[in-house]
């Protein structure tokens, strides 16, 4: 015995617990049970289940009379029940179940009990009476809408009611039939065939479900002529189906007048027809019902009337052999006797087997020369499959019988809707039924029946058809080597392609994308350089609106990030709508990535796809390639239909503007910009005519056009309403004014434009510049380094530094040059400085690596510089370079230093510059390994322990012999600091701080510590992180400035004289710049005092703000500075005023500019007889 699964068990046990048990309602459970499928309902639990089919039951406890009874009941969780109660029958399931899915509900589960009952006379369930067998479906479906319950009731009950006329009337048909052949038997036998009767006996045997029946009388008139009437036939006769009298068989409207032309040629056919009716089946399954005639005969021997039965060949009819079949064996044996075909031979065999597998429906009511001819056509497709089509017409004119042959290949889903919608077109009609079949020949076939109405059709030219469904079946690849052969290539690479791209697109690029796209796709892929990380290619499709076009991405060996596309597009004012992307993967190479992005214009405005066009494509090369950044500058690309370098040019402007200190963000720029593209475009074009080399005018031409864009300028401005967007504009274009050169048109050695941008401006001619304003200064902008070099005079010398103040660079650089004026008053005229920052600083990478970076970026701001820097000739001639148009006087001197972070690049920069043949040589840079090295020489420490001996003097105390305590800003691995540290021998060197570290020595030992600091003077790129920790005293340590707090040890505190347990690292360098010790030695970059009276702001030094001090605050006796800004001049004085004694830092590190000074103008005196041969170079 199967045992039951425990959720039935749980079902019947729920339900028991709602209804009394009877034999009836156990029948009932039981069933419904052994339906239940967990799965299929899982948002309904046992409980649930067992309540609807409580109620269910409950429900039908009532039931008068025999009519079925049928409701929808709207349930919870989204499911509905509909329930039938009807007496038991055959096709009821079935029925029910064809109705639903003709409405195009979906079922989740279906339970279908049945029982014996008793009801009384008023139709309740009883103990006693006559017992009866119902069927009670319940059908849980998905959601029926309030607008679809009414046609889904209606439908049911005209189902059940043809299924009860079709089984009360069954017995009655069944006679009707037997009637039938003993006519048939009895009439002439000139008339009748063996066949026939065969057949109807065939049918009579269980291969026909009878659905309707009704008997026809054809009227004749008095001399015996058939009349011209309608068939008669009694309504209240028919049978089944056919007991509606509206019902007709043949017609849409009614039945056929027996005279018609077209009826009288089927009076002489034989006595039995089997056609299509042109009724539905609602009776067990959907479909047209089939229709056989039987002509009934009179005594003259002539067609007196017929009977007509409509109904199903059953699933054995359709399965047994057509050379068993009566009427089918026949023609099967005719038609392969006519083909001529050899019994036993091959073709034999093929035929045969293309004839049993004819559609049955057809080899019933084809002719048999109509299926020779079709079956000889198919045979000869199996040697050369193609497409080819079929066609029967019915007799009625009904709708025609298509047979559609296609190479199994080729056919999907998809080719048959669009050969079902060719015909149906073709024939002015519809498809009212299509039936695929597949077997091991290379063919499929689909049979469609065009429905269309009688008289009132077209009648199509089939083999234009053909050609048509032909066209469309061809596959993809067919397409694609079509292409390809058309393309205009020569025969070999016609082959080369298909072989190497047959396999190359996937499936979801086929279904995409048609074999001219591939096409297109493949030529950029053939043309990609091994050197390509991307390739893009705009396009448009027609129907795109003007604010929308697409691009295709291709990119080698991997897919293309969205999160590193979607930015660059953002950047440029456009929003990626839909996005696709497949792997290109020739033979023998790696795949190429091919993206399709689908994007709009956000701002709505339309644009000019030719224009943008190759301006788009070559831009996002640029952002992603690194030539350019990725910024709202970019928006410009489009607005103004501009190259990326135009918008670069813009960038660098604004770039420099926001350097000043003095103008709005990086964000107000681009709005600015982008908000007024018109002053943007003018902007550019006062830039051209001032600089284009290959404009050949006069610099006074140039300049008077310069005057009239500027006027345009000045004008369009006055309809600005913002004042930033005016400041923006205005200053940006009074700074194209003010520049005298730019590289911006220079080509590189590889032909292309240089792919960094620097100007020379004449500071002195912008009035929105901080003060003291330099007398030439050099902007210099790429993608990975910013830089700017500030001179005071024609002729000036001073260092060039490694900014880490990406926004302020040039405030620092400014206030340095400044200082760097004044130590070189009596060295040489006026001082300069520069400074750059790399953008690109790898994160997390090693010292190695981000040196690496650091010297590339460096050589980028040099190679800026020198661009733009006039050259001399041995005999003093002064050489503009090439390509620059140059606005101001002769100006070849441009001389250059170590600074912070440059102190080893004195023969980088050297190199450069000979690269460049500049007349300097290896005087451009002090330094190197034919120089100075400041390092070793250690003269600006040397020079600023010279004023803090000073110092210590004039308060009565020997530092070289006296210990003393000291607080500082360095690391021993630099010059300054380092050197400075090593000066004295009795320093106890209490506390010091870099960018990295922290280093507390209490109590420091002043031989031992002094012999550790000399160890990692000589140790490369050392660190305070490398001392020796056994070596540092009680309570010190050293800690990196990352940690969240640092502990602070008794000692610590002590020294400090702080209370707090705890510090964050800025509070502890606050603390340590506060120290009570004697000397606070400044050897590293940074401006770490101010005075009260200045903000934060007013400094210029962001980095530093949330450590700074104040003048007053200091306690150490002596400042020292062998770096430079280490105070404000407020805070500097302040600190004097309190006591403390202090020099300008340009007292304090004057010795290394008068080296380098010496160094330089020795180089010069010597180069120059070096150039004129006088000197040889040993």
């Amino acid at each position: 015995m199967t045992r039951r699964p425990q959720s039935a068990n749980a079902l019947i046990k729920a339900f028991a617990a709602l209804v009394p048990e009877t034999s009836a309602s156990r029948a009932f459970i039981d069933q419904a049970a052994a339906d239940a499928a967990p799965d299929e309902l899982p948002e309904l639990p046992p409980e649930g289940l067992a309540a609807a089919l409580a109620e269910f039951w409950t429900s039908a406890a009532t039931r008068k009379g025999r009519a079925p009874v049928i409701r929808l009941v709207h349930g919870q969780a989204g499911l509905d029940r509909l329930e039938v109660v009807q007496d038991d029958a055959p096709f009821l399931v079935d029925s029910i179940m064809g109705e639903i899915a003709d409405q195009g509900l979906s079922v989740r589960a279906m339970f279908h009990p049945i029982v014996t009952v008793t009801r009384d006379r008023k139709g309740v369930r009883a103990e006693t009476g006559s017992p009866r067998r119902e069927s009670m479906i319940q059908v849980i479906l998905e959601t029926v809408g309030k607008d679809r319950e009414a046609a889904l009731l209606a439908g049911l009950k005209a189902s059940l009611a043809d299924v009860r006329a079709a089984v009360d009337d069954f017995p009655a048909m069944l006679d009707l039939m037997a009637r039938a052949i003993s006519e048939l038997q009895a009439a002439p036998k000139s008339e009748v065939r063996d066949e026939d009767i065969a057949f109807l006996s065939w049918l009579h045997n269980e291969h026909f479900v009878y659905l309707g029946a009704r008997v026809y009388e054809y009227p004749r008139l008095t001399d015996g002529a058939y009349a011209p009437e309608e068939p008669l036939y009694q309504p209240q006769d028919g049978l089944g189906v056919l007991r509606d009298p509206e019902r007709t068989v043949l017609r849409r409207s009614s039945e056929p007048a027996v005279l018609t032309a077209q009826i009288r040629s089927r009076l002489a056919d034989p006595p039995v027809t089997v056609a299509k009716s042109n009724v539905r089946s609602r009776v067990h399954r959907r479909g047209y019902m089939d229709y056989v005639g039987i002509k009934r005969y009179g005594a003259d021997g002539k067609p007196c009337g017929e009977i007509r039965f409509v109904g199903l060949f059953t699933s054995e009819a359709y399965d047994e052999p057509a050379h068993d079949v009566p009427l089918l064996r026949a023609k099967v044996a005719h038609i392969l006797a006519k083909a001529g075909a050899a019994p036993g031979g091959h073709n034999e065999k093929r035929l045969r087997n293309i004839v049993e597998n004819h559609p049955r429906d057809e080899l019933f009511q084809a002719s048999e020369a109509d299926l020779l001819a079709t079956s000889l056509a198919v045979l000869h497709l199996y040697d050369r499959p193609r497409v080819r089509v079929f066609e029967r017409r019915d007799p009625y004119d009904r709708f025609a019988s298509i047979l559609l042959y296609v190479p199994r290949e080729r056919y999907d889903s998809d080719l048959r809707t669009t050969a079902g919608a060719m015909l149906a077109k073709a024939y002015g009609g519809r498809v009212s039924a299509y039936y695929p079949h597949f077997s091991d020949a290379p063919l499929a076939r689909v049979h469609f029946i065009i429905g269309f109405t009688p008289g009132d059709h077209l009648d199509p030219d089939l083999k234009a058809v053909e050609a048509q469904i032909a066209l469309a079946s061809r596959t993809w690849e067919d397409r694609f080597d079509a292409a390809t052969r058309a393309s205009g290539r020569p025969t070999a690479e016609v082959s080369d392609i298909l072989a190497r791209y047959a396999q190359a697109y996937p499936a979801g690029y086929r279904d995409r994308y048609d074999a001219a796209e591939a096409l297109a796709d493949l030529a950029v892929i053939e043309s990609l350089e091994a050197s390509e990380s991307v390739r893009v290619r705009a396009y448009r499709r027609a129907g795109d609106s003007k604010t929308r076009f697409r691009f295709k991405l291709y990119r080698p060996g991997a897919p293309a990030p969205l999160a590193d596309v979607l930015p660059i597009l953002e950047n440029m004012g456009l929003k990626a709508m839909v996005e696709t992307g497949f792997p290109i993967t020739r033979a023998g190479a790696a795949p190429v990535w091919v993206h399709d992005f689908e994007l709009d214009d956000e701002r709505g405005e339309h644009l000019v796809f030719d224009e943008v066009k190759a301006a788009f494509e070559y831009a996002f090369v640029a952002v992603w390639s690194g030539r350019t950044e990725n910024d709202g500058f970019n928006r410009l690309v489009l607005e103004l239909s501009i190259t990326w370098r135009d918008a670069a040019l813009i960038r660098a402007l604004a770039r420099h503007r926001q350097q000043s200190g003095l103008d709005p963000s990086q964000r107000v720029q681009e709005e600015a910009l982008s908000n007024h593209p018109g002053v943007a475009r003018l902007i550019l074009d006062l830039f051209r005519p001032k600089f284009h080399p290959a404009i050949n005018a006069s610099l006074a031409a140039r300049h008077t056009q310069a005057v009239a864009v500027m006027d345009e300028i000045v004008e369009a401005l006055q309809l600005v309403e913002s004042l930033d967007d005016d400041r923006v504009l205005r200053r940006l274009a009074l700074l194209v004014g003010a520049i005298k050169r730019t590289n911006y048109y220079q080509p590189g050695p590889d032909g292309a434009f240089k792919p960094y941008i620097s100007f020379k401006v004449a500071s002195g001619e912008l009035a929105d510049l901080p003060l003291p304003k330099p007398f030439r200064e050099i902007f210099v902008w790429a993608t990975h380094v910013e830089g700017v070099h500030l001179r005071f005079g024609p002729v000036a010398r001073g260092g060039l530094r490694w900014s880490d103040r990406r926004d302020d660079f040039r405030t620092e650089v400014l206030a340095l040059a400044k200082a760097q004026n004044t130590k070189n008053a009596v060295i040489v005229p006026v001082g300069s400085k520069g400074g750059f920052y790399p953008k690109q600083l790898p994160k997390g990478g090693t010292a190695e690596a981000i040196r690496a970076e650091g010297i590339r970026a460096y050589t980028t701001f040099l190679q800026g510089l020198l661009d733009i820097t006039d050259n001399l000739t041995p005999d003093g001639k002064v050489i503009h370079p090439e390509n620059v148009v140059v606005h101001d006087a002769d100006d070849p001197y441009l001389v250059v230093a170590a600074d912070k972070g440059t102190a080893t690049f004195s023969d980088i920069a050297n190199g450069i510059a000979e690269s460049y043949g500049f007349w300097l040589g290896d005087a451009f840079a002090s330094g190197g390994s034919a120089g100075y090295d400041h390092k070793v020489m250690g003269i600006t420490a040397r020079g600023a322990w010279e004023a803090v001996k000073r110092h210590f003097r004039e308060l009565g105390k020997d530092i070289q012999s006296e210990p003393f305590t000291v607080v500082g800003v360095g690391d021993m691995s630099g010059d300054v600091f380092g050197n400075g540290m090593l000066l004295s021998p009795v320093i106890r060197l209490q506390a010091a701080f870099d960018h990295r570290h922290i280093f507390l020595d209490p109590d420091p030992d002043p031989a031992r510590s002094y012999a550790e600091r000399a160890r990692l003077f000589e140790l490369p790129r050392s660190s305070w992180d490398d001392y020796d920790r056994k070596l540092i005293s009680q309570g010190g340590g050293v800690f990196p400035r990352t940690l969240k707090s640092i502990p602070l040890s008794r000692e610590v505190r002590a020294m400090l004289e702080i209370t707090a347990e705890t510090a964050t690292p800025a509070e502890l360098l606050s603390a340590i710049l506060k120290a009570p010790a004697e000397l606070l030695y400044l050897g590293g970059i940074g401006t770490y005092v101010k005075a009260q009276t200045e903000g934060h702001l007013e400094v210029g030094d962001k980095t530093n703000d949330a450590l700074r001090v104040n003048g007053s605050d200091l306690r150490v006796k002596v400042v020292g500075e062998g770096a430079n800004l280490g105070l404000t001049q407020a805070g500097r004085i302040e600190f004097a005023l309190s006591g403390g004694k202090i020099n300008t830092d340009a007292i304090d590190n004057s010795a290394g500019v008068d080296s380098s000074d010496h160094e330089v103008n020795i180089k010069i005196a010597t180069g120059i007889l070096e150039r004129t041969g006088v000197l040889n170079r040993a």
